[in-house]
């Protein structure tokens, strides 16, 4: 997770301007127009005004909770460590085609300060047609002075000033799970023998149990397992609760989203505030009915674990849209004021602006310039002068750059693997299908578009559905042969005094190390291995990178990262990114908030298992960040063998113990 970085105080406000000013990326034309706009800056007194800015940044009260991130760059020990492979077919809107973790000028753990809006007004002259003068204040100026001397700083490198961008963190491209054969490298591997084996064991294992369960019992497996996953009652009523929870959320996300992108609502006004108290009506209906109903802890987990990720699907779904909402809410501003700006001096103008949201104009040749978020930058002349021809281009190049980058946000190519591309567009996206297509795709983190293959390999399909099944056959056995008479036992010990109980507690713990041990890595093979695979062929979602190389961990925040790739994308975009802009925290407070909710939705599963809030699982969660804390020290940092060691350790411990905690005490 995040470094511990020490805290730095904010910078003046002459440093935050020109962190945002630095961040512009211009042509050389544009460079020009600063330097002549500059030196004619003055203040003037209004005579009449037409105020146009950006939409103002909102307060800390009212802001979405889920504002996008500010990129920066990232230390090798980042929360949001993401070193992803370079690939041919990436999935990426024209903002983040050329994605990376951009700078902040104010330190690495000073809170990012919110752009203000910057008044520019534009002033008709008393008596004269078509003839404007525009005005601002000296924050402009500063800016403007800033920007110039780091663009003159920065001539003659190949360095170009990183801009600000938001959501810009995280890239979907073609990629293939570690254990796929269908992953190039994983066909190359030299150990394809020990996997062989692995599974050839795994299955003379479960010949041997079976034959010796059929000479002690005449059966070849006992099914006291199968008799809870399958009860008939329990089992209609859970798959019945899971279609409505899945399907109904339909009826209310994307109702909410076109009536903000309509207008009719305004996101960081009202719109956040009803997504929020309709993700906790959500998530507490859920839990309640699952108290009503009384179910075994098998149909109870599986609700609880689907009704928390199609909750993250829809948080990032909300949040990402309601945020383009304001994108597309400051490109109709722009194009008034564009308008207005042209109808000033109409022989001056350039041709109107080519916007990337006409199907016309491919994505890839519209500018990526931008001034800053959400700022509209537009020099000032001296009093009562009118803008002459030269000027009125200046200007107009500006605000077209801006439109340019609002149109780069608003738009998402996502190319496929037979060379033919997706193109959809903020609000286009706003329907049931997509939404409803959205729900089905193995991910939980929200974009326009994604990586597609062109076809289903049904092959494949069968292969995976096969080796689904085959693995929860071999869960079902493990659990009832090697866990389910421990949990007799245990349930046995509770009429016996506490003292009696914790002489017991170490032999429970050595009985279960191996079968928690296996049912811990069959678990992870099945869910991101072969079920997440599955999905990504029936919906031909091609970004297939579920998981990292979490075996070859040195530290606990290493793995935090690679075990679950599409719950760590969530909490990295919504969580830890979303706290610092929002609540304007440092990056070690907000990886204490990540791992707090991570560690309480555990707790909550937990709960689901064995009826018992103990917090055991919670404090063990939240004790890792010292140990990341302790990696980091001269004492084990570089030594990666101690590092994997110490964390196989805690793999194979940390489950039995936690289980027999709850089962005992």
């Amino acid at each position: 997770m995040a470094s511990s970085v020490a805290s730095a105080p904010p910078p003046p406000p002459t440093a935050a301007l020109s962190s945002r000013s630095s961040s512009s990326s211009s042509t050389g034309s544009t460079d020009s127009s600063y330097s002549d706009l500059v030196g004619q800056i003055s203040s003037t007194s209004p005579v009449f005004t037409d105020v146009f800015t950006a939409p103002p940044a909102a307060t800390s009260s009212s802001a979405s909770p889920d504002t996008p991130p500010i990129s920066r760059t990232p230390s090798p020990d980042d929360f949001d460590d993401e070193r992803l492979p370079a690939r041919t077919l990436t999935s990426t809107s024209s903002r983040s085609r050329s994605r990376s973790h951009a700078a902040v000028a104010t330190g690495d753990d000073a809170p990012p300060t919110a752009d203000p809006g910057i008044p520019v007004k534009l002033e008709k002259v008393p008596g004269g047609k078509k003839k404007y003068v525009l005005r601002l204040d000296e924050d402009l100026r500063t800016l403007l002075e800033a920007q110039m001397a780091e663009r003159k700083a920065n001539s003659g490198d190949d360095k170009k000033p990183t801009r600000r961008r938001r959501f810009g963190d995280l890239v979907f491209t073609q990629r293939f799970s570690a254990f796929d054969r269908a992953n190039p490298e994983n066909a190359k591997s030299p150990y394809h023998g020990f996997f062989v084996l692995i599974w050839l064991g795994v299955f003379i294992l479960m010949l041997k149990t079976a034959a010796e369960n059929y000479r002690a019992r005449g059966r070849i497996f006992d099914i006291d397992i199968l008799a809870i996953m399958f009860e008939p009652n329990q089992l209609t009523d859970c798959l019945l609760t899971d279609t409505v929870i899945f399907y109904g959320c339909t009826l209310w996300c994307v109702p909410l989203q076109r009536a903000v992108a309509s207008g009719k609502l305004s996101w960081n006004r009202s719109g956040w505030i009803l997504q929020t108290v309709w993700q906790a009506l959500y998530l507490g209906g859920v839990i309640g009915y699952i108290l009503y109903k009384d179910w075994r802890w098998i149909q109870s987990v599986f609700i609880v674990l689907h009704c928390i990720v199609i909750l993250m699907k829809q948080h990032s779904y909300a949040f990402y849209n309601g945020y383009l909402s304001e994108v597309h809410k400051r490109r109709s501003v722009l194009t008034q004021k564009l308008a207005q700006l042209q109808d000033a001096g109409a022989d001056a103008m350039p041709t109107a602006h080519s916007t990337a949201l006409d199907p016309a104009v491919p994505t890839d040749d519209v500018r990526r310039r931008r001034s800053s978020v959400g700022i509209v930058d537009i020099a000032n002349l001296p009093d009562g002068k009118e803008l002459n021809p030269t000027q009125l281009s200046h200007f107009h190049t500006l605000l077209t750059s801006e439109l340019d980058a609002c149109d780069a946000e608003l738009t998402s190519t996502s190319p496929s693997s037979d060379s033919s591309s997706e193109t959809i567009t903020y609000p286009a996206n706003l329907t049931h299908f997509n939404f409803l297509e959205y729900l089905h795709f193995p991910t939980v983190v929200y974009e326009l578009t994604y990586p597609r293959q062109a076809s289903i390999n049904w092959y494949y399909v069968a292969e995976k559905a096969g080796a689904t099944f085959g693995v929860l056959g071999i869960m079902i056995v493990v659990s009832q042969h090697w866990i389910y008479p421990v949990v007799m036992d245990c349930n046995a010990l509770h009429a016996l005094p506490m003292s009696a109980r914790l002489s017991e507690f170490p032999w429970i713990l050595l009985r279960l190390i191996f079968p928690f041990m296996a049912e811990y890595i069959l678990v992870w093979y099945l869910i991101w291995e072969l079920i997440l695979n599955l999905l990504g062929e029936l919906t031909r979602f091609s970004d297939r990178g579920f998981y990292g190389p979490w075996w070859n961990s040195t530290t606990w925040d290493a793995f935090a990262r690679d075990w679950n790739k599409p719950v760590h994308a969530f909490l990295l975009r919504h969580v830890y990114h979303s706290s610092i802009s929002t609540l304007r925290i440092s990056r070690k407070s907000a990886t204490l908030i990540t791992f707090l909710l991570s560690a309480l939705v555990h707790e909550l599963v937990m709960w689901c298992i064995f009826k018992k809030l103990r917090g055991y699982l919670l404090l063990a969660q939240m004790g890792q960040l010292p140990l990341v804390a302790l990696s980091r020290t001269r004492l084990l940092s570089g030594r990666e063998t101690v590092g994997n060691v110490m964390f196989w350790v805690g793999i194979w411990t940390g489950p039995s113990f936690l289980s027999a905690s709850y089962l005992i005490l």
